[in-house]
């Protein structure tokens, strides 16, 4: 029979190709393998390690892309190789939370999926501060274990941020309101997609549109339940994809994974179930996403220039000026600049203004075109 204890597992999506970052991220080595929100870990292992921090490292997985897995593997030799999994093929971020279900139902059978609980995290965000967040992770647990519902975690936007989808919640009276010093938990009401400006500024004002952070718990069973509810089809792959698992048939989990459609999580179920609890997040956080978010202000000069490999900086302001190889390797001079990103590798250069920095990919896209070595 299966166990009647609690398993709680870490999932890291860690399958982006961080595009927005070139030069410094490539294929095989994207943002999510740089030291971005920190100069001393890269992103992925500072997410093992918070994670890790509440479920263990052993119960942490990340999930990624077939050729992310060496490159991960070799970032991190200390983290149970066998717990870096790949995606058949690319489905967005549903594919990935559904491959991982399989996987789960057919490795953890020896537990009951009412007694498996996901914690599904990014690997390409800035948390401020570590006690508050893992406070709100044991939080989303909790609230995951006693309810049965779909939790997600929202943070009180500090701009109007167009690149960010809000969570709107009945604020009226919260589900959980847990014991002091944990964060309270609210119905979700509504879901919206990266706003326009006008949109975004109201839900900033109003105070009951938080920004989705992309963090999401469930219960296994809840999962599968809700997800046959939103999107059949998914639900019915993954079914298909379990058993295959359980019968080391890899050939009919590819099938079935590539049968699926390309979809976020976001769209494909939380938009489209009525059963889902919201956790305020409240500590410093945000996505680190292009390279205006590497900006923090105690890493800046007193100009708020922010600057990585010791550039000649002369009468700039609100810069970041990123020299990969370093002053001993490549001189890099910027002289009286303001708000522009200059990044600096041993094969590629980047130069534009700070508030166009959602436009890296276009470069990409023209190197691609080009067949150029440099990506």
């Amino acid at each position: 029979m299966p166990s009647s204890e609690r398993l709680r597992v870490g999932v890291i999506m860690a399958g982006g190709s961080g595009e927005r970052f070139w030069p410094l991220s490539r294929r095989n080595r994207p943002k999510q393998l740089l030291p971005l929100a920190r100069p001393d870990k890269s992103m992925l292992a500072e997410s093992v390690d918070l994670i890790g921090g509440v479920v263990g490292v052993d119960n942490v997985f990340i999930i990624t892309g077939k050729h992310l897995v060496d490159p991960i593997r070799r970032s991190k030799p200390e983290f149970p190789a066998e717990h870096v999994l790949a995606e058949p093929c690319k489905r967005n971020t549903a594919g990935a939370l559904a491959y991982m279900a399989a996987w789960l139902s057919a490795q953890c059978s020896g537990y009951s999926p009412e007694n498996v609980t996901m914690g599904v995290v990014t690997a390409d965000h800035r948390i401020g501060d570590v006690d508050r967040y893992r406070t709100m992770v044991e939080t989303a647990f909790k609230a995951a274990e006693e309810q049965d519902a779909l939790v997600t975690c929202g943070m009180r936007p500090t701009r109007p941020d167009t690149g960010f989808g809000y969570i709107e919640f009945e604020a009226d009276t919260p589900v959980l309101a847990g014991p002091a010093g944990m964060p309270p938990v609210y119905r979700a009401k509504s879901f919206h997609e990266k706003p326009d400006s006008t949109r975004a500024a109201q839900f900033l004002a109003d105070g009951n549109h938080y920004w989705n952070i992309g963090m999401f718990f469930w219960r296994l069973s809840v999962f599968l339940e809700e997800m046959n509810r939103a999107s059949p089809g998914i639900k019915e792959a993954i079914d298909t994809m379990t058993r295959a698992l359980k019968d080391n048939n890899m050939r009919a989990v590819e099938q079935a994974f590539e049968s699926l459609e390309t979809i976020s999580i976001d769209y494909a179920l939380l938009e489209r179930s009525d059963n889902v609890l919201v956790v305020k997040a409240d500590f410093p956080w945000d996505d680190v996403g292009t390279w205006n978010a590497v900006v923090t202000p105690d890493r800046c000069d007193g100009r708020m220039n922010y600057t990585v490999g010791e550039p000649v900086v002369v009468d700039c302001d609100n810069c970041v000026i990123y020299n990969e190889p370093g002053c001993k390797e490549m001189a890099v001079g910027v002289i009286g600049m303001s708000d522009v990103v200059v990044v600096t590798t041993r094969d590629g250069v980047l130069v534009m203004p700070r508030d166009r920095s959602q436009q890296v990919r276009s470069v990409v896209e023209e190197l691609k075109r080009r067949n150029a070595p440099q990506i």
